[in-house]
């Protein structure tokens, strides 16, 4: 195939399962921070997003599903009210320019830092191992990775809980999918 012909596929429209794309283009998750202390979706956004619909579907920047699952500075959140109706201002921007939007839901786990956590509590992974690497930004300035608190099982719910909600959320809100 000729780069030509392999431009003309990239950009010629896509049937995703009955969601139409304008082109095969797909904006993948990038972390933006821009959401403030209180993770609430903002007209920067809606901005910043509507500017990149000229692909044919985007994927949001990670957003948290609860607090526990905060573990960057200034990132969205979806889980409460708020956020969800805050984020309808972003998704109505990008569909507006005949774009599909889905939300990346996320939980970080071992990656969060005690200070993102209520009451200066240990992050929660799947077991207590830390993270290799040297540092991690945090409300409080960079700090070494911690070695988070192992989940119990009678946690996993709750955490599954949180993705259904979130994503419960992201569906009022008007997004595409998660």
């Amino acid at each position: 195939m000729t780069t030509q012909t392999l431009t003309k596929l990239l950009l010629s429209p896509f049937d995703l399962s009955g969601l139409p794309l304008k082109n095969r283009a797909i904006m993948a998750a990038l972390t933006r921070g821009r959401a403030g202390q209180e993770r609430i979706p903002n007209a920067l956004m809606a901005e910043y997003y509507a500017q990149r619909a000229s692909v044919g579907a985007i994927v949001s920047e990670a957003t948290t599903i609860s607090k526990q699952a905060n573990g960057w500075l200034n990132s969205p959140g979806i889980y409460s009210e708020e956020q969800m109706q805050a984020w309808k201002q972003v998704v109505n921007a990008v569909q507006a320019k005949g774009t599909p939007f889905f939300l990346q839901l996320w939980h970080p786990g071992r990656a969060s830092h005690s200070s993102f956590q209520e009451q200066g509590q240990l992050p929660v992974s799947a077991s207590a191992v830390r993270l290799t690497g040297s540092y991690t930004h945090t409300p409080i300035g960079k700090q070494p990775y911690e070695t988070p608190r192992a989940l119990e099982t009678n946690e996993i719910p709750l955490i599954v809980e949180d993705y259904r909600s979130s994503a419960q959320r992201a569906r009022e809100a008007g997004f595409d999918g998660v």
